[in-house]
């Protein structure tokens, strides 16, 4: 297949370009600038660059990766969240209609407001988003399942990994290893994702062209504090740097639910998901034999 990768010099871009290296697949790697791993310029919020792109060069899939995913900066700058969470999606969605393209698209746990005592989510469980960054991926979701597009979604949680941006167990290691105190909640309570195995079922969507919404995550339910506490653990570092704080000490902008995590039996069915277990991640991430 064609497959064009919008986001490539994000987390989840970088990893899905990888694992599709050695594939048939013609791979087209694309960014709002051709820079890093990008060799063409598609800004999805550019109506035109999209145009451009599919008349030149007919994909089969789209594997979106683009999104304004800070979550307090969203709240400032809605605007800037909008042009690429809700009218990107518009435009993708118009030009998949077009050259009959499917569409595989990222979205996230933050729709849901995480008050669901056991914080396990199915696909076909009412959204409830609390943040602008939830609102825009909400609506995106809907452009998309409103349309008459083959699409899949892919729904996620907490993404981490080796890459030039810190994320949750980067940061957090790295905090641990230069000696610098890390502060960590405990009532905000996630399913992490390693970010390989978001790529994999990201890939196995395409090819097989699944149509609906799946939950890709992690099998562990843990707070950020316990991620910082089996971090320290697995490698060994000073424990006593993680200071535990409560989600109203660190006067974030937007709200974040407290409780999340997904039921992946359709996952597991339709995509041959099979997540990787948090520890044996670590060791994937920073090749420990």
């Amino acid at each position: 297949m064609k497959i064009l990768v919008t986001g490539v010099n994000g987390l989840v871009g970088n990893s899905i370009i990888k694992l599709l290296f050695n594939t048939q697949h013609k791979v087209f790697k694309s960014s709002r600038r051709v820079e890093g791993f990008a060799d063409h310029k598609v800004d999805i919020s550019l109506k035109n660059d999209l145009d451009l792109f599919f008349s030149k060069f007919d994909p089969d899939v789209v594997i979106n990766c683009a999104a304004m995913a800070n979550v307090d900066l969203c709240e400032l700058e809605k605007k800037s969240c909008d042009d690429v969470n809700i009218t990107g999606i518009r435009n993708l969605v118009d030009v998949c209609a077009r050259y009959n393209c499917h569409l595989t698209h990222i979205s996230t746990d933050y729709i849901f407001d995480g008050k669901k005592d056991s914080g396990i989510y199915l696909e076909s469980d009412t959204p409830s988003p609390q943040s602008y960054y939830a609102k825009s991926k909400l609506e995106g979701e809907k452009i998309i399942t409103s349309s008459s597009i083959k699409y899949s979604i892919l729904r996620t949680i907490l993404v981490y990994g080796i890459h030039e941006k810190l994320n949750i167990v980067t940061f957090i290691k790295k905090s641990l290893e230069e000696g610098r105190a890390v502060s960590l909640v405990d009532d905000q309570i996630r399913m992490p994702t390693y970010v390989d195995d978001l790529s994999r079922a990201c890939i196995s969507a395409s090819e097989n062209k699944a149509i609906g919404i799946f939950n890709v995550c992690g099998s562990e339910q843990m707070s950020y504090l316990e991620i910082g506490k089996r971090i320290a653990d697995h490698f060994s570092l000073d424990k006593n740097l993680i200071k535990h704080v409560k989600t109203k000490d660190l006067n974030q902008k937007a709200e974040r639910p407290f409780k999340t995590g997904f039921d992946l039996e359709r996952s597991i069915r339709f995509l041959g998901y099979n997540p990787t277990s948090f520890n044996k991640s670590l060791d994937l991430m920073f090749n420990v034999s």
